[in-house]
């Protein structure tokens, strides 16, 4: 008997000394939030000095969140996931009012796959394309969308997290169910915090959002954004405090930085005054060139490819000083949009709508706040702290697609289907 409690004892030890890894994405994250002093982002700040930290992280293309948020936990791009754009597609009709909500439409193997074939335990929160996903605590992103789901959000993440777990953060929260995405934010250190305690996950994905919402109405740079920084930077501090870095990895990550939008373009009216999409009732009735607007950029479909030099010609034509053509060779070398003819990003200070019956070129009533760009217009950021990283690193510039084999290294996950090395410094 005594030989049977030694064994047990022992498997308890080498439980408890399995690595934790939380990965928290500050959606719309600019590295200088917490590289310069200036930004009230104090705790932000005191961990990229309690560990390592990056001066830029390059997203993949294009800089957009569900593409991003996607590469984070494949390690691939796009044209190897299968999310290219948040909005969902259709070849026949074109832009359809839902969003790439599931994630069996993720076309990789995904860290919380990975991780249950090691029965290691998963926890996700707001994480997007993950309704659906095989996570022990989740509680994905979704949200309503009239014409694309029945009921309200509250309704929805009921339907689609795990069993229970809303009720018993809940019944822990003094906070009553988030409406806007600062409310949310500010739920979930709660919200985290009941997982953590309950259940003890290996792996914790949190996904905050008000920081991209506020940066889109107000500008990159505008006092809006500044309060929004103090209040993420606040929640932040609040999740940070109930992780233990004696045997924690914290990673904190963007998915995408910012650029400010004084100007908006619609492709599509281009596409329309030469019969290229026609119109019924203000929908679409059918359409032979559609331009699938990701903010910064758009990807060009051409479903009939003898007027494809007349589509490109055209987009010389009014792209001067607006925007970049990326030919197909382009995109492949990219990995990325694998049905397109071609695509545009437009340069700083532009934006893209997919709007059609409406003018092609529209100043902004005050300024905005857009990404979707080129990837090396829209650094984002990376932090990570935990046992083994020396305080002060300087991790220069990295490829946002670094992160997931990371994660997968310190966990000693099945890394093989992942395009990027991990960081170097990690134990």
């Amino acid at each position: 008997m005594r030989g049977v409690f030694l064994f047990w004892w022992l498997l308890s030890g080498l439980a408890a000394a399995e690595p934790r890894v939380v990965l928290i994405s500050l959606d719309g994250l600019r590295p200088e939030i917490y590289l310069d002093s200036h930004w009230p982002a104090p705790c932000l700040q005191a961990l990229a000095r309690q560990g390592a930290s990056a001066r830029a992280v390059y997203p993949v293309f294009p800089s957009i969140t569900y593409a991003n948020h996607t590469s984070l936990v494949t390690g691939v791009s796009p044209s190897r996931h299968g999310i290219d754009c948040n909005v969902d597609f259709d070849w026949k009709t074109g832009p359809r009012p839902g969003w790439n909500w599931e994630a069996e439409r993720i076309q990789a193997p995904t860290l919380w796959e990975l991780a249950r074939r090691r029965r290691i335990s998963t926890a996700a929160f707001s994480w997007p394309v993950s309704v659906g996903a095989r996570v022990d605590y989740l509680i994905p992103e979704i949200f309503s969308i009239p014409g694309a789901n029945v009921g309200t959000t509250e309704d929805l993440l009921r339907q689609t997290s795990t069993p229970g777990l809303l009720d018993g953060i809940q019944q822990q929260s003094s906070q009553p169910f988030p409406v806007t995405f600062a409310e949310w934010d500010q739920w979930l250190p709660a919200a985290v915090g009941y997982t953590w305690r309950s259940f003890r996950p290996q792996l914790s994905l949190i996904h905050m959002l008000n920081l991209d919402w506020t940066q889109h109405r107000f500008g990159p740079d505008s006092l809006e954004t500044r309060q929004a920084v103090a209040q993420l930077d606040a929640c932040v501090e609040k999740i940070v405090e109930q992780v233990d870095l004696e045997d924690t990895v914290l990673m904190i990550v963007g998915d995408h930085g910012f650029l400010g939008v004084d100007t908006v373009l619609a492709p599509n009216r281009l596409f329309y005054d030469r019969g290229w999409i026609e119109l019924e009732e203000g929908k679409i009735k059918s359409w032979k060139v559609y331009a699938r607007s990701n903010g910064g950029s758009a990807a060009v479909y051409c479903k009939d490819s003898e007027l494809l030099p007349q589509v490109r010609s055209l987009l010389r034509q009014h792209g001067v000083g607006r925007w970049t053509i990326l030919e197909r060779d382009e995109l492949d070398r990219r990995r990325t949009f694998p049905r397109a003819s071609l695509a545009i990003s437009v340069q700083p200070g532009l934006a893209l709508v997919q709007s059609i019956d409406t003018i092609f070129e529209t100043p902004t009533e005050r300024r905005l706040g857009q990404h979707g760009h080129l990837p090396e217009l829209l650094p984002t950021g990376w932090i990570v702290v935990g046992p083994g990283i020396e305080a002060g690193q300087d991790l220069g510039s990295r490829s946002l697609l670094q992160v997931a084999p990371s994660i997968g290294k310190l966990l000693r996950l099945d890394c093989s289907s992942m395009e990027a090395e991990p960081l170097e410094l990690l134990p």
